[in-house]
């Protein structure tokens, strides 16, 4: 056999191999997107899936799309949902101010925007419902501007960039602390989808607007759709985040101590110690509520901070929360500070605080019914209407100061 001949045929056996492996790596591609489609398809059929969809403003971030009719799974309801034109779920509210209308905008995170209840059984509309049939000098708008999975630094820019356009004569933040301060502070929550705003030295805040790349705006999206994935995000959570404290992201693993895995969870916001980087989280969140209420008094419009309690403390559960992580207890918790740190900046600063956690626990004391449901933690319908309850009381207890025009 010639040299040709030789080097002809390796040449060949090369092209063979490499067309079997481009071949067999073709296969297999197909094969994953074939099994990824089938897995996808039955999944949908098989299992309830929740169709609500976000997408990223570019002022504000993170917000529901607007005109959509879809459904919101749990294990505890599934509720149809529905969005207006200006992306929150609501009805329909006219940018421009009625004449004669006493208007009310709702800041907050998933409490306020509610998916687990109707339009009509959610925070807003109760608060509503009640300051109109209570307040007989003159109409009375509420307007519901919440967003799930955010906190006081999103508030801030949804009211700059949304709220005021709407003339509010009164805003309320919603505040809760479980998450808020989190959801706040870039350098813990950094979701791209979210804007922040970071401290300056000066003790000003910088605006940082949301990520606003082809990942973020279009692939994200796509992907939070999959009820394959979501299968999969439920199976990891539910293998490993059953407990109160393996929900916050307390997760032990070889060379992380329960401390600085609480530390960098949501929780973190209760220890007592304050370990970094909870103190700068702290001060960013304080100022973005303080910078909300500057803004508000600017448009000159009221300002109140309405703070939500978690389940845990309303119903006195943080021993049952804190069996599952024995080591846990070893660590210095201060459940109050949050709401301490709140009302203390309204007192400094002028504006009003509602703190929800002792009428919510009394109520549940008294009747033993919680107001939230039994696995979500969000409020159940009557939960939305106590919370209703207690703010539109405190508002009509000073009509004079919050609703006078």
């Amino acid at each position: 056999m010639t040299m040709a001949t030789l080097i002809s045929t390796e040449v060949s056996q090369n092209l063979m191999t490499k067309r079997r492996l481009a071949l067999y790596l073709g296969a297999s591609v197909v094969s994953i997107l074939l099994g990824s489609v089938l897995a996808e398809g039955l999944m949908r059929l098989a299992i309830p899936f929740s169709t609500v969809e976000y997408r990223i403003d570019p002022d504000v971030g993170q917000i529901l799309v607007a005109n959509q009719r879809a459904r919101w799974v749990h294990r505890d309801y599934d509720e149809v949902v529905e969005t207006n034109s200006a992306g929150f779920h609501d009805r329909e509210h006219l940018l421009n101010r009625p004449k004669g209308v006493y208007r009310v905008i709702v800041l907050g995170d998933s409490f306020i925007e509610a998916l687990s209840a109707p339009i009509e059984l959610g925070f807003t509309y109760e608060l509503e419902r009640l300051l109109q049939r209570e307040v007989k000098t003159q109409n009375v708008e509420v307007i519901n501007l919440g967003v799930g999975g955010t906190g006081p630094a999103q508030y801030l820019r949804i009211l700059e960039a949304k709220g005021l356009a709407y003339g509010p004569d009164l805003v309320i933040m919603s505040v809760f602390p479980d998450n808020d301060f989190w959801d706040s502070y870039e350098p813990l929550s950094g979701a791209p989808s979210k804007v922040f705003y970071h401290l300056q030295p000066d003790g000003s805040l910088k605006y940082v607007p949301a990520d606003n790349t082809w990942v973020t705006v279009n692939l994200r999206p796509r992907l939070r759709k999959s009820r394959f994935l979501a299968t999969l995000r439920s199976g990891i959570s539910s293998t490993h985040i059953e407990t109160w404290l393996g929900r916050i992201g307390l997760l032990t693993a070889p060379g992380v101590t329960v401390e600085k895995a609480m530390r960098w969870s949501e929780w973190g916001v209760y220890l007592a110690d304050h370990p970094d980087p909870w103190p700068d989280a702290y001060r960013t969140t304080l100022e973005c509520i303080k910078g909300a209420y500057e803004l508000s008094a600017s448009a000159g419009a009221k300002f109140v901070v309405m703070l939500i309690g978690p389940v845990a403390t309303v119903e006195d559960r943080w021993a049952e929360a804190l069996l599952a992580y024995p080591e846990a207890n070893a660590l210095r918790w201060d459940y109050i500070h949050p709401f301490s740190a709140i009302t203390a900046l309204g007192q400094q600063t002028g504006f009003g605080v509602i703190n929800l956690v002792p009428p919510f626990r009394e109520d549940f004391r008294a009747t033993k019914i919680s107001r939230s449901w039994p696995r979500d933690g969000h409020w159940n319908p009557s939960g939305n209407r106590l919370a209703a309850q207690i703010v539109g009381s405190r508002l009509i207890e000073r009509a004079q100061y919050f609703l006078a025009k």
